[in-house]
């Protein structure tokens, strides 16, 4: 698969067919209405290892683990957009997305530490995220996650353009819960012109 300039969804649940799948079902279909190539990174079903802060990248630039993680990296050089569904778990975003995130330490340390990025750092990318919290909402109920993900965008180089949220999803899910479908809706319209504006 061409990996040029294709929009990487990443499916932070470990749950099948519930609200974050169906959120990204959503979003892929309007993508390929418009005719936008992605490509859904079910990372629950990858061998990402945590990163042990070993300091290999910052003397090298790459990562010395090797496993579902390594073809990314140029994945997320390529890609033209990120767009990162996750539940929440304990005010944060999953598990596996942080492992992922943290993973991005390659990129932070070609470019800060290094001076020689390893991600291209002239190319404009897009980039969206989507949290769902299972309880009614209330104050600073996405904020651990937002911030995470405000570095982590930074990191692949792309440009954080929307954030939507999704609350009390325990008692409303995504398929009833229609002022939350119009949000997304709307932001990923958006996220498609910017998309589109690149192209």
């Amino acid at each position: 698969m061409n990996k040029q300039n294709k929009v990487l969804i990443v499916n932070g649940s470990p749950r099948r067919s519930k609200n974050c799948s169906k959120i990204i079902e959503n979003i892929t279909k309007k993508l390929e209405e418009n005719k936008i190539n992605y490509e859904v990174l079910n990372i629950y079903k990858m061998d990402i290892d945590y990163c042990t802060a070993c300091g290999y990248c910052e003397r090298t630039g790459k990562c010395v683990i090797k496993d579902d993680m390594t073809p990314l990296y140029e994945d997320f050089d390529k890609s033209i957009g990120t767009i990162v569904v996750s539940p929440m778990f304990f005010q944060s975003i999953s598990t596996k997305v942080k492992t992922l995130v943290d993973r991005t330490q390659v990129f932070y340390s070609s470019k800060y530490i290094l001076k020689k990025p390893s991600i291209d750092v002239k190319k404009e990318r897009r980039g969206m995220f989507i949290a769902v919290g299972g309880q009614p909402k209330y104050e600073n109920q996405f904020l651990g996650g937002q911030l995470v993900m405000d570095l982590f965008f930074k990191c692949i180089n792309t440009k954080l353009i929307s954030n939507v949220y999704m609350s009390n999803s325990d008692e409303v899910p995504f398929d009833e819960n229609k002022v939350f479908q119009e949000e997304l809706n709307g932001a990923v319209i958006n996220y498609i012109k910017e998309i589109n504006d690149l192209m």
